[in-house]
């Protein structure tokens, strides 16, 4: 089984297991986080921000979030798990975006662009009826079915889908200015 990670919004794909869609979008990445990126990210860093959340749990929400592995696409997914997370701050996202824009390595930067999908994944995190998503243990959910634990969350195709529409817009207008 292969597909694209958009195609998780399709009727067909919701009824496999969060598993078996991770281990065919990402089963045999290895990936070497940036030390940076860990510090702020990872929830073993003595200085991660709030809605850090463990690569392989991040790599589930977006397959939930029908996110591909663009940079706007993962700035979508870690907006989400900050604005899900009650304890998040301005500071935070202040330092956050500071880090992403400014001081991360290539070719983890995020432009303008990026950030705008980051504070749209913000805002849906923090809309979705379960918070403190990066706190769950989705080793309890890997054997149900997307759209299970999607509804499980709160996290609604129909809104996800008016977001991505929004986002095409700018995506227009960013190519055009």
């Amino acid at each position: 089984m292969t597909f694209n990670l958009s195609d998780s919004f399709h009727p067909y794909v919701s009824h496999f297991k969060l598993k078996d869609v991770y281990s065919a979008v990402f089963g045999t990445q290895n990936t070497k986080i940036p030390f940076l990126i860990w510090l702020l990210e990872n929830p073993e860093s003595p200085l991660s921000l709030p809605g850090n959340i463990c690569l392989r749990y991040h790599d589930y929400l977006h397959i939930l979030l029908g996110r591909n592995l663009s940079f706007q696409d993962e700035a979508f997914v870690i907006g989400f798990t900050m604005g899900n997370d009650l304890n998040i701050k301005k500071i935070h996202l202040l330092i956050y975006k500071f880090f992403a824009k400014f001081v991360y390595p290539y070719p983890y930067r995020f432009s303008d662009l990026d950030l705008l999908f980051f504070d749209l994944g913000f805002h849906y995190g923090k809309k979705v009826k379960v918070k403190y998503i990066n706190q769950m243990n989705f080793e309890l959910y890997e054997n149900e079915s997307i759209a299970y634990v999607r509804n499980l969350i709160g996290i609604n195709l129909e809104e996800l889908k008016l977001i991505q529409k929004f986002e095409l817009c700018l995506l227009t207008d960013f190519s055009i200015s």
